[in-house]
């Protein structure tokens, strides 16, 4: 074969060899174009899926492949996560507000300009706010020059104001710094700390007043005794005398540490009560007042030969004298007192009834306070330390009893209070099943 025609034939071959090649590899480009076209609009299908999932991300994510699954488990997964730390978070929140409405003090949340952004029940109680309230300025709700100067400063002493609804009632107001621009205002009711306050400085008052008189006394007859020139007659007539103010003295220490004792002292136990006939009590108490009573003195006493009661029978025996002394002291000449033990709707009633000056409605709620008199210059005329009512007073709380008082001025008083028999707590034990 000639070498010319040879290389035709190669060269035929070769173009068919290359027009081959051409051919092949357009037919898989055009598949592979295909086959790429099929891929990204599957997954524009998915994205499109994981798009319209993700507006639920909790429903269940099966209408995705496997890939997508598994992004939107994680998704899910973060989702449930965060949502249960925020209802952990929420709760806790619900909690401590639930609990701050329980406080006794209220507080108030301030924003800049002091605008109101949250309060506890409190604040509604003591000062009045309602839900309506929130963004309103405080300085406008409650008009107080040291309220308005308080809000001002940065730190300042609390203030007490009025309470701007309940008449008679004192808070003291302070505020916290949260932040740049929030503050915390704290508000308390210091109305019975107060009134305790004003029975302190009154007590030390009355303490150092009843005291200063019988000592005044006791220097002047020790003055007296010093002069050389006293008689021994004249000498025991002023150490007699010193017998009286060392006794006022003794008598109000003893009531002093009587009433201290009963008022820091716990309700009587089973094996401190005793069954005590209230005949031989009043007995007792009418043997030993009698020196008291003036012979134009009427007394008079009515009991129940068999009732009896359940109670500590020193402290009793305290209650009922004191209240019988103090019937007679204000008894006039000529006046009845009359004293009754009887049965009254299951216990037993004690009542103690004079004829004297009778007492003004407004005083009586104030006869228990210690050393409170109402006719004060008349009252330590007529002797005594002041603290009687207040022991009576104590002793009956500890009987789980009151003091009751009813008088009429020009006409007299009665002092009265019920205690339970024994009979009937047997009854009401016996009913327990």
């Amino acid at each position: 074969m000639k070498r010319s025609t040879l290389q035709l034939i190669v060269a035929l071959a070769s173009v068919l060899v290359a027009i081959s090649v051409f051919l092949l590899w357009r037919s898989l480009s055009w598949a592979l174009v295909c086959l790429l076209a099929a891929c990204l609009g599957w997954q524009l299908w998915q994205a499109r899926q994981f798009k319209h999932w993700s507006q639920r991300p909790l429903q269940p994510v099966d209408a995705l492949n496997e890939t997508w699954q598994e992004v939107g488990n994680r998704i899910a997964k973060t989702i449930q996560q965060s949502r249960a730390r925020t209802r952990t978070l929420l709760s806790a929140l619900h909690r401590i507000r639930s609990t701050s409405d329980y406080l006794p003090d209220a507080w108030v949340v301030l924003q800049g300009n002091h605008r109101i952004e949250m309060f506890n029940q409190s604040a509604e109680k003591l000062l009045g706010f309602q839900q309506g309230d929130i963004g309103s300025e405080l300085p406008t709700l409650i008009r107080h020059p040291s309220l308005s100067v308080l809000l001002k400063q940065s730190i300042a002493e609390p203030i007490e104001i009025a309470s701007p609804v309940h008449e008679g009632i004192q808070l003291e107001v302070r505020t916290v710094g949260l932040d740049e621009d929030r503050k915390l205002v704290l508000a308390r009711d210091v109305t019975e700390l107060n009134r305790l306050l004003t029975m302190r400085q009154d007590f030390i008052a009355n303490v150092s007043h009843e005291l200063r008189t019988p000592l005044t006394v006791l220097r002047g007859y020790v003055e007296s005794m010093n002069n050389d020139n006293l008689s021994s007659e004249d000498m025991c007539e002023l150490s007699a005398r010193l017998v009286t103010p060392v006794d006022r003295m003794r008598f109000m220490v003893d009531d002093l540490l009587t009433l201290t004792k009963l008022e820091s002292a716990p309700l009587p136990s089973p094996d401190d009560l005793q069954t005590v006939n209230g005949k031989q009590l009043i007995t007792q108490v009418v043997d030993d007042v009698s020196s008291l009573l003036k012979p134009t003195h009427e007394l008079e006493v009515e009991t129940d030969e068999d009732l009896t009661i359940e109670c500590v029978a020193s402290e009793m025996l305290s209650v009922f004298t004191n209240l019988v002394t103090n019937a007679i002291r204000y008894s006039p000449d000529g006046g009845t007192i009359s004293i009754r033990w009887h049965d009254h709707a299951g216990g037993a009633r004690f009542s103690v009834q004079d004829e004297g000056i009778g007492i003004a409605p407004e005083f009586i709620s104030r006869l228990t306070e210690r050393f409170y008199r109402v006719d004060m210059k008349g009252s330590r005329a007529r002797g005594g330390t002041g603290l009687g009512l207040a022991i009576v007073k104590h002793v009956l709380i500890r009987h789980r009893s009151d003091l009751k008082v009813s008088s009429e001025l020009g006409v007299g008083s009665t002092f009265y209070f019920e205690l339970p028999n024994p009979q009937a707590n047997d009854v009401e034990m016996e009913a327990i099943p």
